[in-house]
């Protein structure tokens, strides 16, 4: 239940706005029962996705560019914490803190689904307006799927409980992906070969205009 960077990935999103790419797989040095081991930094920045979903974006591009800054910081400071806790947390510490942030990752990358075609539009690049929101949907499921495959269960166990934020979140994405018409594997079947692919159907803008 590792997530990293991708570099494709993470060019592509950084082209739409997004601050953070995860694959899986990444290597993990431990150090058990370090005090990093913790909720605090999660915490915070599970209070600031809440205060954002609650928070009008706006409509004009100048709030949409602040608006995806905010989500932008969010995502940077969610992908620099879990660096840090799989650098120093063993798995038993790892997997709580990892999980609720990767519920906020995952609720990031929904909200900037919503302004990306507004958003993307006003910037003259109808092109990428258009398929944007695929992209950060399919990063978005990625993220949620990521905290129900433990590979050090035995095969055929049942998956985990999602964690109470990835619970909330869940059913944000499937009704996001329902309306922009988006089938999502099942958790198991939602690899990282899945998400690049569904990011890769996004062109980036080459040259976006104030």
């Amino acid at each position: 239940m590792k997530l990293w960077v991708v570099a494709g990935a993470l060019a592509l999103l950084a082209t739409l706005g997004a601050g953070a790419a995860l694959a899986s797989n990444a290597p993990v040095q431990i150090a058990d029962n370090s005090a990093r081991c913790n909720y605090t930094v999660a915490g915070s920045l599970e209070r600031q996705i809440r205060a954002a979903d609650r928070q009008a974006p706006g409509t004009s591009v100048n709030a949409l560019e602040a608006r995806q800054q905010e989500l932008n910081g969010i995502l940077q400071q969610a992908q620099i914490e879990d660096g840090i806790l799989q650098s120093v947390c063993g798995n038993r510490a790892l997997i709580a803190p990892q999980d609720q942030l990767y519920g906020v990752i995952a609720w990031a990358y929904l909200l900037e689904a919503d302004i990306a075609p507004k958003r993307l539009t006003l910037l003259h690049c109808p092109q990428t307006a258009a398929t944007a929101p695929e992209a950060l949907i399919a990063s978005a499921w990625f993220a949620l799927a990521s905290t129900l495959e433990d590979p050090n269960l035995p095969p055929g166990a049942p998956s985990p409980t999602p964690a109470p934020l990835v619970k909330e979140v869940i059913p944000k994405a499937q009704a996001r992906a329902r309306a922009a018409g988006i089938t999502l594997p099942a958790p198991a079947d939602t690899s990282e070969y899945w998400r690049d692919e569904e990011v890769g159907k996004t062109a980036p803008c080459a040259s976006p205009k104030p």
